[in-house]
């Protein structure tokens, strides 16, 4: 074989190598050896409420009607309702008719819960509220089988649980170098995530919260399939002139 058919075969054989993705780039939440803390697994997340956002609070007792009145939900009565739900003012408010403003903000779902209970006493002796958020949805972005805003079914999601309901990564998405964009209080943070990593469970943003964006870029790999056929199609023109030079040689 002549030096530029091997010049040739090494660069095809570079290109299939580096268009492959290696099985440790892929995994999710590998072992290396590192030993996570068991007290890890006695947190439990805890949501607590901000601006903006919306709740979904709900009132009854064995005297429909009273409760009724307390869940009417018109321009007068509400701070701005959205669909089912009450709106957290800037200050941290929601407005419940009768009970006027209750003040929200930096309460858990349960802590407000009980709060509306307590207050609902004075007027209700049997009364059950019911509050839930109304808003968990977070957006995913990027090199992800199922882009777009996915809403959560519970308050309490782990980064993991919210990436399944976006379909998984695509084959060529880069697992190690997510970007969660997130939001509080009108400050915006950005964190890496890296998914191959088992740490990933000791991470503060393991678990996700209202509006929370997930930015999933491509593999370099991925851009490197993408411009294969343009490389094919250059090494066989390559190949081709060599072929032709031999043969202009022999004659």
């Amino acid at each position: 074989m002549s030096k530029t058919k091997q010049i040739v075969l090494f660069f095809v054989c570079s290109i299939v190598f580096f268009s492959c993705v290696s099985r440790k780039k892929s995994t999710l939440i590998q072992n290396k050896t590192v030993s996570i803390n068991d007290t890890l697994y006695n947190y439990k997340f805890v949501y607590k409420i901000q601006p903006k956002d919306i709740l979904f609070i709900s009132i009854t007792s064995f005297n429909q009607k009273t409760t009724d009145f307390f869940n009417m939900k018109t321009s007068d009565q509400t701070d701005d309702p959205v669909g089912v739900g009450y709106k957290v003012s800037d200050d941290g408010y929601v407005v419940i008719p009768i009970l006027d403003s209750v003040q929200v903000k930096g309460l858990t779902i349960m802590e407000t819960q009980q709060k509306i209970t307590q207050l609902m006493g004075d007027y209700i002796s049997d009364a059950y509220v019911l509050v839930e958020l109304a808003n968990f949805s977070i957006s995913f972005l990027g090199d992800i089988k199922n882009p777009g805003v996915q809403v959560m079914p519970k308050d309490v999601t782990t980064v993991l649980e919210a990436l399944a309901m976006a379909g998984d990564f695509n084959d060529y998405a880069n697992r190690q170098n997510v970007k969660l964009l997130r939001t509080i209080e009108g400050k915006t943070t950005v964190t890496i995530l890296d998914f191959t990593d088992i740490k990933l469970v000791e991470s503060p943003a393991y678990y996700v919260m209202p509006n929370d964006v997930i930015y999933v870029e491509a593999a370099k790999v991925k851009a490197v399939r993408s411009n294969l056929s343009q490389i094919t199609l250059f090494v066989s023109l390559v190949s081709l002139i060599v072929v032709i030079l031999n043969v202009s040689r022999t004659i």
